[in-house]
């Protein structure tokens, strides 16, 4: 039987999930392999924060319960479908499921999987699309990144903000990050961040006016919203991108984060306010995204990428996983083992 975690109803996590030991016999729906589907035996899940809010029915792409929440894993293929010609059985696999993540075992989309190169921990790749797909797509796809420009990352200890560092020193940039907590910036510092900016301790425009900064911004990357993105967009230099990544300091409820900027911004040093979605441009630009991707996962080979795991979690201590994220105590990606130790720090 498939174990997983479970969405059993839509409305705040804590009531809603529960670990299931046969998910299939409570979807009514088996995992038959047809087609170019390929069943994985999942290692590891890397949890969003979006996973959290759609469990929560505050996304803005909802899905009825019950469901198996989270896309992204790493694992062993165990069947593949007639179709299938990329993979065989006991390939070691990575990438995006439509069936949950969060169970001992998952169906994915031939396209949607790639193979894990020798040497390469799979607990790195599997929480590695969504966020490296996001900010390499919004960095180098939406921004246009150019070595030696100067890059903001508000929310820079989180999940895609460890990510942006990540990718704007492998990009040959200036890294500016902003964190609210001394710890979580030494986390990106150790990430690469050229500039720590601690956002608590003043006006973020006194900050960065204070560390030299200000007016010389080219791209901002923000997935948080709220107080925040105003005097970031206000801090670009001539020509700069602002770049919509999301709005966690609504925490729950996001729409609470989605700033009411005056568009005078806009006019002024001619900035650009673009937002980037990457899920529906993967949907619109498969080959685009997987080149993407593949230079992405040569970088780590080459280990000029060095994707962060916080912590990893099994079905035992889910629960943890998910507190963490919403309390903000985790600095880069959240692990779920479905047959881990959960403990682990990598």
């Amino acid at each position: 039987m498939v174990k997983g975690i479970v969405a059993t109803q839509i409305g705040p996590w804590r009531d809603s999930l529960a670990v299931v030991d046969d998910v299939e016999g409570l979807m009514d729906s088996k995992l038959e392999v047809d087609d170019a589907l390929v069943k994985i035996k999942v290692i590891a899940a890397g949890l969003c924060f979006p996973d959290i809010l759609t469990v929560e029915g505050k996304h803005m792409m909802p899905k009825p319960a019950p469901h198996v929440p989270c896309n992204e894993i790493a694992g062993e293929v165990i069947e593949v479908g007639p179709d299938v010609t990329n993979f065989k059985v006991g390939d070691k696999v990575f990438g995006t499921c439509f069936t949950g993540g969060l169970s001992t075992e998952a169906l994915c989309r031939q396209d949607d999987l790639y193979k894990i190169p020798d040497g390469v921990d799979p607990n790195l790749v599997a929480g590695m699309e969504v966020n490296y797909g996001t900010t390499y797509h919004a960095l180098v796809d939406v921004a246009e990144m150019k070595e030696g420009e100067t890059l903001l990352v508000l929310g820079a200890s989180g999940g895609v903000g460890m990510a942006a560092i990540d990718l704007g020193k492998a990009l040959g940039c200036t890294v500016i990050a902003c964190a609210s907590t001394q710890a979580k910036l030494e986390a990106c510092k150790a990430a690469g961040a050229d500039v720590l900016i601690n956002y608590t301790k003043g006006s973020l425009k006194t900050l960065l006016k204070e560390a030299g900064v200000y007016g010389s911004i080219d791209v901002v990357y923000d997935p948080v919203g709220g107080d925040f993105s105003e005097p970031a967009i206000r801090a670009l230099a001539f020509g700069g991108r602002f770049i919509v990544i999301g709005f966690a300091a609504g925490g729950d409820t996001p729409k609470n984060a989605i700033a009411n900027v005056p568009l005078n911004l806009a006019l002024l040093n001619e900035r650009k306010i673009v937002g980037c979605l990457w899920g529906a441009w993967k949907m619109r630009n498969p080959e685009k995204n997987r080149e993407n991707t593949e230079k992405m996962l040569m970088l780590v080979q080459q280990e000029k990428l060095k994707p962060v795991v916080s912590k990893t979690y099994n079905f035992d201590n889910y629960r943890d996983a998910f507190e963490d994220m919403m309390t903000r105590k985790v600095v880069g990606k959240v692990i779920i083992q479905p047959e881990g130790a959960g403990t682990s720090k990598l």
